[in-house]
């Protein structure tokens, strides 16, 4: 039987990144387009997905954090980060998802598909650890998790337009930076440790600035800028 803290991580996890797929998107589908740039099948064929994948990476995840030590934590924030972001790179990166326009909207849909399962699986933990856990704790615990929303849907648009425009070296690169950045302003909040609160309250501060940014960065700048520069290379043809 589903209980309410399933309820709120589902919703903390599907229904911020189905509300960005549908707010990032909007402006390059029918009807706010006459043609589409992308096929709205494919698109959710990938957020489809990027659900499974969002599973598997949470497990991995999980299993890694019950045997890593502060020691260590640096070498698994490498190791994820490259793992994650290579991951969604050998899956984009296929011969006929190449230089097309539509492979850097499903980068985004992906991405978020698998941020949807992966912050429903940690807010659900969280939670269920927590001891009576009050409004206020699952507020923010869901805040945390929105993170995650931001994190994978940028890196992996990121890496989608690298690849529509044939540079996905450089686009996987600033893909895999933004992920290691923020995993280490976000894991400084849980080292207590070595950072006593509140001061590590600027870590998470920083970790929400740096997706924040780049998901902004994605929706405002780099979308634009590539529809621009497809119409202008098919003007060229």
């Amino acid at each position: 039987m589903v209980d309410f803290l399933q309820m709120a991580a589902a919703a903390a996890g599907f229904g911020p990144a189905l509300a960005l797929l549908y707010i990032t998107l909007k402006d390059y589908t029918f009807p706010g387009v006459e043609k589409p740039y992308f096929d709205d099948r494919k698109m959710f064929a990938f957020f489809a997905l990027g659900v499974v994948l969002g599973m598997l990476i949470f497990a991995f995840e999980n299993w890694g954090s019950y045997i890593a030590g502060v020691e260590t934590l640096l070498a698994l924030i490498l190791g994820f980060a490259a793992m994650e972001e290579l991951m969604k790179f050998v899956i984009l990166n296929f011969p006929r998802f190449q230089r097309k326009i539509d492979t850097g909207f499903y980068g985004l849909s992906m991405g978020l598909g698998i941020s949807s399962t992966f912050t429903f699986a940690t807010v659900y933990v969280f939670l269920q650890g927590a001891t009576n856990p009050g409004a206020l704790e699952i507020a923010i615990v869901c805040l945390l998790g929105f993170m995650f929303v931001l994190l994978h849907g940028s890196t992996t648009a990121l890496i989608g337009i690298g690849i529509a425009r044939g540079d996905a070296k450089a686009y996987f690169a600033e893909a895999f930076l933004v992920h290691v950045v923020f995993s280490l302003f976000y894991e400084s909040f849980f080292i207590v440790e070595l950072i006593q609160p509140p001061f590590n309250l600027l870590g998470l501060a920083a970790a929400a600035a740096v997706v924040s940014y780049e998901y902004i960065k994605v929706h405002r700048f780099s979308y634009p800028a590539l529809v621009r520069d497809a119409k202008r290379l098919a003007q060229k043809k």
